[in-house]
């Protein structure tokens, strides 16, 4: 009897010890696919960080190509309505200095026929 339960015993401290080391190898397996994943995780992280920044440098380029361009049009255009203020100046000065012109012309004219119609004094 005692060969019985001193075989049992044995036999149940194998397999005890057996499923002691098979649950030991399953919380290490489980452990390093715990890690695995975290440094997984960490990695996507890192890379979404990555490419979130890589967006936002592309979007802030982008903006500042934009506002380069704006200003370089708003000058532009500021040049253009200067050039055609400048012209419209010349074109009113010319025109003041033709009327001006075409008035001493006529009163020139005025004053001749004036002269030929008053008696000469002779």
């Amino acid at each position: 009897m005692r060969f019985v339960i001193l075989s049992a015993v044995t036999a149940s401290l194998m397999l005890g010890t057996g499923a002691l080391a098979l649950a030991d190898e399953t919380t290490g397996l489980g452990s390093e696919m715990k890690s695995e994943m975290g440094s997984m995780a960490n990695e996507a992280k890192g890379d979404m960080k990555a490419e979130h920044e890589q967006m936002r440098e592309n979007l802030k380029a982008k903006k500042d190509q934009m506002k380069a361009d704006m200003k370089t049009k708003r000058e532009q255009t500021k040049a253009e309505m200067k050039a055609r203020r400048d012209a419209l100046k010349a074109e009113k000065q010319e025109m003041k200095k033709s009327a001006k012109a075409k008035k001493a012309k006529s009163q020139k004219n005025a004053k001749e026929p004036a002269e030929s119609m008053m008696p000469s004094s002779h």
